[in-house]
């Protein structure tokens, strides 16, 4: 069973949520996030840590911070560490197969890990959840999500699932939080009050 160690002192918030983030190994995380600067400031810390670690880093994103995402990953991690760093189009996860259609997005992550695997190292995932409609049916959404922490749980991995604040319902959040063991936002890390696994 995986420790977690949350801080308690008052930090800048950046600070706090990236503390907490670091200390766990493993975990399924929904991140609501608000402020497109400090999503980039947790997500490449969480590409840090990663490298530093040893892992492999899946990153699944919007096709509007893939450039922004590429040039500093180009800019902050060597020739070899890059070779640990896989960006992905969240297009091709969430659309391809119709606007979010459940089997097509796990086929395709099932694909990417198979190939990130393959040197046995541990992976750790980023991914930027879009849908085209104005919103995707929540029960949908919680199958998907509930599929993907089966799997992250199996493997003993660190997801995170990044969700703006703006494509957010109320419904949609709550059954977010249900199917996630960890709740992020720009500045607060927690465990999930709603999550339904032991």
């Amino acid at each position: 069973m995986v420790e977690i160690k949350f801080i308690l002192e008052v930090r800048p918030i950046t600070t706090y949520t990236i503390r907490n983030l670091e200390s766990l190994k493993e975990g399924h995380i929904y991140y609501r996030f608000r402020e497109k600067d400090i999503y980039l400031t947790h997500l490449f810390s969480f590409i840090d840590i990663g490298i530093k670690s040893g892992e492999t880093v899946l990153i699944i994103e919007s096709m509007k911070n893939l450039p922004i995402i590429k040039e500093k990953v180009e800019q902050r991690f060597s020739e070899e560490q890059r070779e640990s760093i896989r960006i992905v189009n969240n297009f091709d996860y969430y659309f391809s197969g119709g606007d979010f259609n459940t089997k097509t997005i796990l086929g395709h992550f099932a694909k990417d890990l198979t190939l990130l695997k393959k040197d046995n190292r541990s992976v750790r995932t980023w991914a930027h959840v879009e849908w085209a409609s104005d919103e995707p049916d929540a029960e949908q959404l919680k199958e998907y999500e509930a599929t993907s922490d089966d799997f992250v749980v199996r493997e003993s991995m660190l997801s995170v699932c990044a969700y703006s604040c703006r494509s957010l319902s109320p419904v949609l959040h709550s059954a977010l939080e249900q199917v996630h063991k960890y709740v992020m936002t720009d500045d607060s890390f927690s465990f999930s009050k709603s999550y339904k696994k032991p």
